[in-house]
């Protein structure tokens, strides 16, 4: 099963993204927006500490087997194949722990499609090959177990969930060394710019507590904390 159109996508500079905003920021602005559940849970991490992933969702939903199929690597094939620049492969696991859902050829696929990343509830595996690729990929872990007779690709650009946090094709993922958030795509636009506000306003604030201004004074100027 896959959706039937390529979503929408905000008209927003991804590279401004992830070089000028983290989830701490987005996350507030978020919550000042009443969006207050859009943050992944603890132990979803980059690979490598100071990877930053931002790009729009492209969900793989996968279903668990107890046997190997007869093609088990069909559905995953048939989804990286449909990546585009700058789209995030979500894979919900469940928190599962007993396979790893990614690796390093799907990693080299998906690169050279223009993949921005991958975000995962779940294990991935050949790390260290994914970390000199150079491909942003947050994951809940790490283990050696193949996916083929433990879980399979049963469709792709779907909704999908993690942590209860609903995930639509074409939302925004953003994530680093303190987590993920997803950005749904109506609220795109809108989040990233006062968020980029608030990061100038951080700027400040902070330029005048280490020039030794009493943070009872900057805060009163600037605002933000």
């Amino acid at each position: 099963m896959t959706a039937d159109a390529q979503p929408h996508h905000p008209a927003i500079d991804l590279t401004e993204v992830r070089t000028e905003l983290n989830t701490a920021l987005l996350s507030d602005i978020l919550d000042d927006l009443g969006h207050t559940r859009q943050c992944l849970e603890a132990g979803i991490a980059p690979i490598a500490p100071d990877q930053v992933l931002a790009g729009f969702a492209f969900s793989v939903l996968i279903q668990r087997v107890y046997d190997p199929s007869g093609a088990p690597y069909e559905g995953v094939i048939t989804a990286v194949d449909e990546l585009s620049t700058d789209d995030v492969v979500v894979i919900p696991t469940g928190r599962a722990t007993d396979f790893a859902v990614w690796g390093e050829l799907l990693s080299a696929a998906a690169h050279a499609r223009g993949a921005a990343g991958v975000l995962t509830d779940g294990l991935v595996r050949d790390t260290r090959a994914i970390r000199a690729l150079g491909l942003p990929v947050l994951a809940g872990g790490s283990g050696p177990r193949d996916s083929k007779g433990r879980q399979e690709t049963v469709a792709h650009r779907v909704a999908v969930r993690i942590d209860g946090v609903r995930i639509e094709p074409g939302d925004l993922v953003f994530g680093d060394a303190d987590g993920a958030v997803v950005i749904p795509c109506r609220l795109a636009e809108k989040v990233v710019a006062a968020a980029l506000d608030k990061a100038r306003a951080e700027r400040g604030l902070l330029r005048a507590l280490t020039s030794g201004t009493p943070m009872t004074k900057a805060f009163k100027n600037f605002g933000v904390l």
